[in-house]
């Protein structure tokens, strides 16, 4: 032989690492004759023993220890050269508030991994001022959010809708009070974007605020309601099982539905990478 090859240098630090040919074997995932044969033809070509032969074992040498960090870099180098030529893994962050993060984004993040499965994907679930904030200060690459945004370094498009249902655990709609005001209210905290959905489309209507509970996320709101807790709107997709069940009822009359749009938010001064971009793709796809 006349020269060596990467796949002896490898073998060679694979014994050096791990003390045996067993066991190197198994991390290179070779047969142990082809890890001994390929060790053999390395020493043969460097005309000299690197390992002692210590009964059925290998022990490094002084050659085979000066090797070491020489081999660590030969290969390492080689790492290197080809990630020269790799494509970087895609990446992507992303705010999303609670109903999109909770219900709608889940199996859309699931769609997108099976077609990039090297992805790697951040998303923070919060509310929409708090998305507001996080891609003012480009923590992230886009938001997804229930509530209306304005401001002038953002671009603002509209997704997809989404409908608030008003509900109520079945013995609380059966006990409510002809009168609505007087009616016990459980809702996202001020800054939620279907809070302010909510306060904008029941106008003077809007509860007062010795009426309500406020929860600060939509699971709670959700679980509060089944509890018995009175009544709210809620995203119809996060529902569906408690409407079926009978957990939870609609609760009939005027506004008894709010369809609201959500958005999808981007900083004007960050230009899309090819994460955002290949995101973006089955976001739209997902448009009904």
């Amino acid at each position: 032989m006349n020269e060596t090859t990467l796949k002896q240098w490898r073998l060679f630090l694979a014994v050096a690492e791990t003390g045996s040919v067993a066991a190197a074997a198994e991390r290179v995932a070779l047969t142990q004759p082809a890890v001994s044969q390929g060790l053999a033809q390395l020493e043969r070509r460097l005309e000299a023993r690197l390992f002692d032969r210590v009964g059925r074992g290998l022990v490094l040498n002084d050659r085979g220890r000066a090797l070491i960090p020489e081999a660590r870099a030969l290969l390492a180098q080689l790492s290197r050269c080809e990630r020269l030529f790799q494509s970087p893994p895609l990446e992507v962050t992303l705010a999303a508030t609670h109903t999109l993060g909770n219900y709608y984004l889940p199996s859309l993040l699931s769609t997108f991994r099976q077609r990039h499965p090297r992805a790697r994907v951040g998303m923070d679930v919060v509310n929409t001022r708090q998305a507001v904030a996080l891609l003012l200060e480009l923590k992230v690459d886009l938001a997804l959010v229930e509530g209306p945004v304005s401001h002038p370094l953002l671009r603002v498009r509209h997704w997809r809708d989404d409908v608030l249902l008003r509900v109520a655990a079945p013995p609380v709609a059966a006990a409510l009070h002809a009168d609505a005001s007087r009616w016990p209210w459980v809702m996202r905290e001020p800054g939620s974007g279907t809070r302010a959905v909510i306060e904008s489309n029941l106008g003077a209507a809007f509860p007062r605020r010795e009426r309500i509970l406020e929860l600060g996320a939509g699971e709670a709101v959700r679980q509060a309601l089944m509890a018995g807790a009175g009544v709210g709107y809620v995203s119809e997709a996060s529902v569906s099982a408690a409407l079926a069940d009978g957990r939870l009822c609609a609760v009939t009359g005027p506004r008894q539905r709010l369809v609201r749009p959500l958005y999808w938010v981007r900083h004007a001064r960050h230009e899309p990478g090819a994460g955002e971009t290949a995101l973006g793709a089955v976001l739209r796809e997902a448009v009904p």
